[in-house]
């Protein structure tokens, strides 16, 4: 069989001109815009200079040993810069080059955006983002009239959102698909240098936007592979995933390694504040959760209706203010009467978790008026420990404002004064039994904030160290931890996913952006790092939950198809509500269904499921055939979604494809595998229907529960080794 090759050509002014993948063009008709990388260099005092393709008035390509090099020269904006660009193909890969001579050496690189690749726009395209662990968007230009989240260049301060990486982008590649062919966009760097990915329409034709922050260096210290697919987003997940267990050193352990027993037998998370009722603002008053051991009757009702460990996280439990940073110890009452919950707790079987808010420094708090540390931060100097930008201005943009839950800066990871803050604080929480510590809650997906200070003892401009320094704050973090598990808000980027390997995912943003949400995290990370289906902050900003009653049962369903430990928030009365940041007057859903779902899927989990969704491998999903249900949003058509959630599994030469109905409802569904099967439908660990065999299986799922397929071993196995 002939390998498939992708084609590449340029223009005579250097823009890509032809890119093509089995039949597919990929490139748009027509050349537009300002073409094949846009450049920003910062002088000594901080001043940005952008260049751009358009700015260079020459251009000369060589062809050696199938490598094209063009060079691009006569800038009008800055005369005698250069910028080397090269191209190699190599079978269904195209690997990227570029680097830059400045024309003055008082002007240095802070990032390129490299390759940009005007794509041409096809009914059927669909665009796969690392955001919120997995994002799928049809649609780039309503996105970026209409949601929340779309494409930003970052730049300090950090927004907290959006594709950078290591962060909220938490891969480093995207991918475009059309009919079953496709472009994997992949940074093969293992160094994980500060990146953003992210995709921008542009006219008649989509931009790939990948911002490489260089740290000063002239050149991206490593290639950008286009490389050609034939399939879907999974089958890019998958050239992603082999890429990183082939190149990646910094891959830690696989998880079950590292897994304590408690969170290895899957407790089902209780996250609740001990003060207020369900908005930062509004008071701090003691709720029917405080002193901690008034929850214990709730927990207990839990644990003995799901037949499992619980574990207790809690929120607005600090003794400073909530959501505060960096200071959370000691807590609210004491740290006697939050010992004296933990050993009750443990006692009973469950586990006891906090919520704490990251590297942030906090001069006001927004929610405490009380909490003000502005005298501290001027006596001890600490303007000397807080991350500035390009011209030393100092401000954060995550929680911080009058609107927002604090007033404050970023701490800098590099500086003594925050690892030694970080050990403290951890070292304590951990000293008391504390057995989850989310410390870095505002850090989404473990991301380090960008700093530009030339007084720290790191480069001036962000780079390779950036990504460096906050592994080494993790490190010092995991050394006070002992045996508390840390975590961060959102999945942990790849290179923190050592440290932080129990994490709130936020795959509910994917609506923010006018997409769906695809379980990328699980294909790619699930054998590295775990997390829980979330707190589902901000959710009803986009889900019409009023519109869409069974919002929460179809979630709790996607997070445990897909691996994740399953978790609810609390309101008053012990009752399961919508999300964190909401009333509690708001009408909770229907309670029943939510429980008997969660009890239901809770056994699967510690049952016949959990080789595969504690320790096992995300493979490609066959096809499912069922009914659908519609998604309510507020700024976007409706969403139709499977009423069965479906995902494949292996684990140790074992197999087996798990589906799930979240409905009340029976569900009739056809799958379909690629080749003949043989295997068992499990409808529970006590009753199956037999044996099967065909490329095909017809059953029905029951309501508010799932069905295990498991399937022989295959004789053989290979992989596409791209």
């Amino acid at each position: 069989m002939t390998k498939e090759t992708i084609h590449l050509d340029f223009d005579s002014q250097g823009n890509v001109s032809s890119l093509k993948f089995t039949d597919v063009e990929f490139i748009a008709p027509e050349w537009k815009g300002n073409g094949l990388f846009r450049i920003c260099l910062r002088d000594f005092v901080g001043n940005p200079l952008l260049l751009e393709r358009s700015d260079f008035r020459s251009v000369r390509r060589t062809d050696s040993k199938g490598t094209a090099r063009l060079v691009f020269s006569d800038c009008i904006k800055f005369p005698d810069t250069v910028v080397n660009v090269s191209a190699t193909p190599d079978g269904p890969a195209v690997s990227w080059r570029i680097s830059v001579a400045p024309g003055s050496e008082d002007f240095a690189v802070e990032w390129i955006d490299f390759p940009r690749l005007r794509l041409g726009r096809f009914p059927d395209g669909k665009y796969l983002l690392p955001f919120a662990e997995g994002t799928l968007l049809t649609d780039l230009e309503k996105r970026e009239h209409t949601a929340t989240f779309r494409c930003e260049t970052a730049e300090y301060p950090l927004s907290g959102v959006g594709g950078f990486y290591p962060g909220p982008a938490a891969m480093q590649f995207e991918a475009f698909y059309t009919g079953d062919a496709g472009l994997c966009i992949l940074c093969r760097d293992p160094e994980h240098f500060p990146k953003s990915i992210d995709f921008r329409p542009d006219g008649d034709a989509a931009v790939p936007f990948l911002q490489h922050f260089t740290g000063g260096e002239n050149a991206v210290a490593y290639d950008v592979a286009v490389i050609g697919f034939r399939g879907d987003w999974q089958t890019a997940a998958e050239i992603y995933r082999n890429w990183m267990e082939h190149h990646d050193p910094r891959l830690p352990a696989r998880l079950h390694t590292r897994l304590p027993d408690w969170l290895a037998a899957s407790p089902v998370i209780l996250a609740y504040p001990v003060k207020g009722s369900g908005l930062d603002h509004g008071g701090l008053i003691p709720n029917e959760y405080y002193p901690y051991s008034a929850a214990l009757p709730v927990m207990e009702q839990y644990r003995r209706r799901w037949n499992c460990g619980i574990m207790a996280l809690l929120m607005h439990w600090e003794g400073t203010a909530p959501w505060a940073p960096p200071y959370i110890w000691p807590p609210s009452g004491g740290e006697e009467m939050l010992a004296q919950f933990i050993r009750t707790m443990h006692l009973n079987g469950n586990r006891v978790g906090l919520y704490a808010s990251g590297i942030g420094w906090t001069q006001k708090s927004m929610i405490d008026p009380a909490y003000d540390r502005t005298r501290q931060f001027s006596d001890e100097h600490l303007e000397q420990e807080v991350c500035v930008g390009p011209r030393g201005e100092a401000f954060s943009r995550v929680c911080n404002g009058l609107h927002g839950q604090r007033i404050g800066y970023d701490l800098c990871p590099e500086r003594p004064f925050t690892q030694s803050l970080v050990v403290r604080e951890v070292a304590a929480a951990s000293g008391l039994g504390v057995d989850y510590l989310q410390y870095f809650d505002q850090n989404q997906g473990g991301a380090a904030p960008l700093c530009y200070s030339k007084r720290h003892g790191h480069p001036a401009l962000p780079g390779a160290w950036h990504t460096a320094s906050m592994r080494h704050l993790l490190d010092k973090a995991q050394e006070a931890a002992g045996e508390t598990v840390l975590g961060c808000e959102n999945a942990a980027a790849e290179p923190y996913m050592k440290v932080c390997c129990l994490n709130d995912l936020r795959s509910h943003l994917a609506w923010g952006t006018g997409g769906i949400p695809v379980p990328l995290y699980s294909f790619v990370f699930h054998e590295y790092a775990a997390g829980f289906s979330g707190n589902g902050v901000c959710l009803s900003g986009w889900v019409d939950v009023e519109r869409t009653p069974f919002f929460l049962q179809w979630t709790m369903g996607w997070n445990f198809a897909y691996g994740n430990l399953l978790s609810v928030v609390l309101k008053n009365g012990g009752k399961i509500h919508w999300h964190w940041n909401l009333p509690w007057s708001f009408p909770e859903p229907a309670q029943e269904p939510l429980i008997e779902l969660i009890g239901n899927l809770t056994r699967w989990r510690r049952g016949m499921a959990a080789e595969f969704l504690v320790a096992g491998r995300m493979e490609g999903t066959p096809a499912v055939s069922c009914g659908t249900r519609t998604i309510y949003l507020k700024n976007h058509p409706p969403v139709e979604v499977p009423a069965v959630t479906a995902c494949a599994w292996s684990h140790e030469g074992r197999r087996a494809v798990l589906l799930v109905n979240c409905g009340e409802k029976p569900e009739a569904c056809r799958i379909d595998f690629t080749h003949a099967e043989h295997g068992t439908i499990h409808f529970s660990e006590k009753r199956n229907t037999g044996t099967f065999e065909g490329k095909y299986a017809l059953l029905e799922v029951p309501p508010l529960d799932a069905v295990l397929i498991s399937l022989s071993p295959k004789k053989t196995t290979t992989r596409n080794e791209r």
